[in-house]
C-alpha cells in the first residue's frame, strides 16, 4: 500500500493509492454553491430597485409645492367673510390659445351638499361640483380628504388642492398641512381635496394624473385673495389649462372635474339667474348663497345602482 504524497510522481499500476492524508487536499469545483450566489445577487438587485422605485414614487407624490401662504396664514383668512355684495360677476377671456369662461365670486357663503338645491331659490348663486369619488360595491367613496361640517368622510392627501368652509368663508389653496385639515374639523367645518394645479404662479405638473383633451374646471384666486370659478370653452389638456391660469394672474388653482355644462347656472349681483346646473352623475357639490349655512345639506352616503370611477 503506497500513500500519495507531494512529492510522489509516478505511480505503477500494482501500487495502492490511499486518497487523503494531511497532505490531500481536493480540488473545489464550481457547482450549486456559486449558482446560489449569483441567483443571490440578482434578487438583492431586483429588491433595491423595487425599494428605490416605490421611495422615488413616495418622494413625488408627497412632494411640498412652493406656497403662496402658509397654513396660519389660510385658518387667519378662514375668519373673515368675502367681501363685495352678493352675487357672480361673468367675465372672459382667451389667453394663450384657451379660451375660458371665468366667474368672480362676491360676498358669497359656501357650503357642501350631495343633490342639486333648488337654485330658483334666490339665495343661491352658484353649484358647482367638488371632489372626486369612485363606487366600489355600489357605493360612493370620496377620493381624498372630505369634511362636511366638522365629521370626517375621508382622509387622504395625495391631492394637495383644497377648499376649506369655516363659517360658510372658503379658501382654496395647495398644501398638505395638517394643520389646516385639524382648524376645519375642530372648527366644525368642510373640506375637500383635489389636484393642484396651480400653486404660488407655478404649475404642479405632478399632481396631473389625468391626460387628453376635456373640459376643463377649476377654482383660483388671484393675489388680491378674491374666488373665481373658471371653466373652459374648449376641450384643453390639464397643462395647457394651467399655463393659460397662471398667465392671467391667478396665484393659486385647484382641479374641479368639469362633466357638460352647456350654460353654467349664476346668479348676478342684481338677482338675475342664468343657465341651469346640470349632472347625470351623483358628484358632490360646492353651494354658493349669501345665507351661509342655513342651508340643508342633505349629505347622505346613498348606493348608486351604476357602476364606474367618475373623476
Amino acid at each position: 500500500m503506497t500513500y500519495m504524497s507531494k512529492e510522489k510522481e509516478y505511480i505503477s499500476d500494482d501500487d495502492v493509492v490511499v486518497i487523503g492524508g494531511s497532505d490531500w487536499h481536493p480540488e473545489k469545483k464550481p457547482g450549486n454553491t456559486q449558482r446560489w450566489k449569483i441567483i443571490a445577487f440578482v434578487l438583492a438587485g431586483m429588491l433595491a430597485l423595487l425599494v428605490m422605485f416605490y421611495v422615488g414614487r413616495h418622494i413625488v407624490h408627497s412632494r411640498e409645492f412652493v406656497q403662496s401662504r402658509t397654513a396660519d396664514d389660510v385658518i387667519t383668512s378662514l375668519a373673515s367673510p368675502m367681501k363685495g355684495n352678493a352675487g357672480v360677476t361673468p367675465l372672459s377671456d382667451e389667453v394663450m390659445g384657451v379660451k375660458m369662461k371665468i366667474y368672480r365670486l362676491n360676498g358669497l357663503k359656501a357650503h357642501f351638499a350631495d343633490t342639486v338645491p333648488d337654485y330658483t331659490d334666490s339665495t343661491i348663486y352658484l353649484v358647482t361640483r367638488s371632489s372626486d369619488y369612485k363606487l366600489v360595491n355600489d357605493k360612493k367613496e370620496i377620493i381624498g380628504d372630505f369634511i362636511v361640517d366638522g365629521d370626517v368622510l375621508e382622509k387622504s392627501n395625495w391631492r394637495a388642492g383644497f377648499m376649506a368652509v369655516v363659517d360658510g368663508n372658503a379658501q382654496i389653496g395647495v398644501d398638505r398641512n395638517n394643520k389646516i385639515f385639524n382648524h376645519v374639523q375642530e372648527n366644525g367645518g368642510s373640506m375637500f381635496r383635489q389636484m393642484a394645479l396651480v400653486s404660488a404662479g407655478t404649475r404642479c405638473d405632478e399632481q396631473f394624473i389625468l391626460k387628453g383633451k376635456v373640459t376643463r374646471c377649476a377654482y383660483a384666486r388671484n393675489r388680491a385673495g378674491e374666488m373665481f370659478f373658471i371653466e373652459t370653452v374648449n376641450p384643453e389638456t390639464l397643462y395647457g389649462f394651467a399655463d393659460a391660469l397662471i398667465e392671467y394672474g391667478f396665484t393659486d388653482a385647484i382641479y374641479v372635474t368639469g362633466g357638460k355644462q352647456p350654460d353654467l347656472f349664476y346668479r348676478t349681483e342684481d338677482g338675475t339667474a342664468h343657465g341651469q346646473y346640470i349632472d347625470d352623475k351623483p358628484h358632490e357639490l360646492v353651494v354658493w348663497s349669501h345665507v351661509g349655512n342655513n342651508m340643508t345639506t342633505g349629505l347622505g352616503r346613498a348606493e348608486i345602482p351604476h357602476g364606474g370611477d367618475m373623476r
